[in-house]
């Protein structure tokens, strides 16, 4: 999408400046501006924005950040919203400026604002260690925590940066993150955000051949691990409990031994 498709799609759509402004929360000053050309490469959220508003017609949770002259999520919590204008590819997300939070499934675009403490601080501890019984054990796994970009089908249609993931193929690996699906990853829940962890990514998790699964929910203080090819190995855990990996084998974990320091 570009400027030319834009205005194209404001005909079509019937709608004034003005009310894209309001709808959107780009003030009318810059939406008159990308419009008529003056401003000649407007930022690419802008674009979306836009498009979504005149597409969807209500209002987006989103503020004008003078500063980075692009929207960002009013949301407090690390909640990811949901583009759904069109079916959105690679090329789109190549276009975001740096340090954007953005994820591609199935060709909707996911807008996600920065994560809370507690958030970092469980994906701080879980990679740590982790990463030291990966080393312990000279396995061939590599380890990594978001943004570690990932095309779970290898195609331009999904792209995720879970919060952490294993992968046990190097071939798997290439310089822009991991082509594939990992063997192993954690996502970190946000209260608000729970369905897209809990369901939508699960289901794709499955779907792409991830081999297990670890949701770690720090408002109810439990975990639940799925393992996709043993379903007898799956389990809902407490803090209190000890989570045993069957794609790093002999790792054991009990949150509860470190959530103290948080």
């Amino acid at each position: 999408m570009d400027i030319n498709d834009l205005r194209k799609l404001k005909n079509d759509s019937g709608m004034t400046n003005a009310e894209i402004a309001e709808l959107s929360n780009i003030p009318l000053e810059v939406v008159n501006k990308i419009f008529s050309g003056e401003i000649e490469n407007p930022k690419y959220m802008n674009l979306l924005v836009m498009e979504q508003v005149m597409v969807r017609k209500k209002k987006m949770p989103y503020y004008y950040d003078e500063g980075l002259e692009q929207p960002c999520l009013i949301r407090e919590e690390a909640v990811a919203y949901n583009f759904n204008a069109r079916s959105y590819t690679m090329r789109d997300l190549e276009k975001l400026c740096i340090g954007v939070r953005v994820e591609l499934i199935n060709g909707k675009l996911y807008h996600m604002t920065t994560p809370k403490r507690i958030h970092q601080f469980l994906v701080a501890k879980l990679l740590i260690k982790m990463g030291n019984h990966i080393e312990r054990k000279h396995g061939g796994c590599h380890i990594y925590p978001a943004p570690f970009g990932v095309r779970l089908f290898a195609d331009d249609m999904t792209w995720v940066e879970p919060d952490i993931l294993v992968v046990c193929k190097r071939d798997k690996l290439t310089e822009r993150g991991c082509d594939g699906a990992p063997d192993l990853v954690v996502e970190i829940v946000s209260p608000s955000n729970a369905t897209h962890d809990y369901f939508t990514k699960l289901r794709l998790y499955q779907q792409a051949g991830v081999r297990e699964y670890w949701i770690v929910n720090p408002e109810e203080e439990k975990v639940t691990l799925v393992n996709f090819e043993d379903a007898d190995k799956s389990g809902l855990y407490t803090y209190e409990e000890t989570i045993k990996s069957s794609v790093l084998e002999g790792f054991e974990i009990r949150i509860a031994d470190f959530i103290q320091e948080f």
